[in-house]
């Protein structure tokens, strides 16, 4: 049986930490196999993302299509985009392909606050790719700047700010806690009217190159693989946590990643 294939839409990290190398490894480790959609070549290193030179959105409109009709994928997972051009590609080839189940992971800004997608870009994100989008994956500064909330004082307030996202359209938005204050990261999945909570203990470590990324990814490719959305969470987080305790010692120059 062939392997089933995910296509990644994200910015190659030269330093092989984040962006698509951490999307292909996660990818690869859950049977999937991934195809990758280009949008900027960094070069991110222990100093910070040190130079970004996005893609024109003509060639990643021509390399998305390209592998659409070329392989049978059935789930795109979208990361860091750049620039509103390439948000329209992606909103307009999604208008053509249906069918697709779209994880978005929403880069926003890089940790040192550096913009990693304009405000144009941003705001055609929310009217166009969130309303496609199958399950949405912002940590909760992300959640903020998307939902045009204030703050996160309490659940109440994330709540409100989730309900406003999935009014958009999006089918379900999973919360990631690791900014969260507490010992645990508790990550919460909210859909329709329902939600789910999964926890795990925060691991001491400096190796958290690509968390996000290589969450996002585990689990597209257990979508694509034909697990149930909550499975393919839980099934993610176990295998993102345990590749952080496996590394948590491994000495790296800066900050490692995540997941090997």
């Amino acid at each position: 049986m062939s392997r089933p294939y995910v296509i990644t839409i994200s910015g190659s990290d030269a330093s092989g930490g984040a962006g698509l190398q951490a999307d292909n490894r996660a990818i690869l480790s859950t049977g999937a196999f991934p195809l990758n959609v280009i949008t900027a070549l960094s070069l991110q290193t222990d100093r910070g993302v040190e130079s970004l030179d996005l893609i024109s959105a003509d060639l990643v409109r021509m390399h998305l299509l390209g592998l659409l009709k070329a392989y049978p994928v059935s789930v795109l997972k979208i990361g860091m985009l750049g620039n509103a051009e390439i948000v329209q590609v992606l909103a307009d080839v999604l208008v053509q392909y249906k069918d697709l189940k779209v994880v978005l992971d929403p880069v926003l800004s890089a940790t040192s606050g550096r913009p990693l997608l304009d405000k144009e870009g941003q705001s055609l994100l929310k009217d166009r790719l969130l309303p496609r989008t199958f399950l949405l994956t912002p940590n909760l500064p992300e959640l903020v700047e998307l939902s045009d909330s204030s703050e996160l004082g309490s659940q109440e307030t994330e709540v409100e700010a989730v309900s406003a996202l999935l009014e958009t359209g999006c089918y379900a938005v999973l919360v990631k806690g690791g900014h969260g204050a507490g010992k645990d990261c508790v990550d919460r999945l909210f859909w329709e009217n329902e939600s789910q909570h999964f926890t795990s203990p925060k691991i001491d470590t400096q190796n958290v190159r690509g968390t996000g990324c290589g969450l996002a990814s585990l689990i597209a490719g257990g979508i694509a693989s034909g697990l149930e959305l909550q499975t393919a969470i839980q099934k993610a987080k176990v295998r993102l946590h345990q590749s952080l305790i496996d590394r948590s010692d491994e000495d790296w120059k800066g900050h490692g990643p995540a997941f090997l």
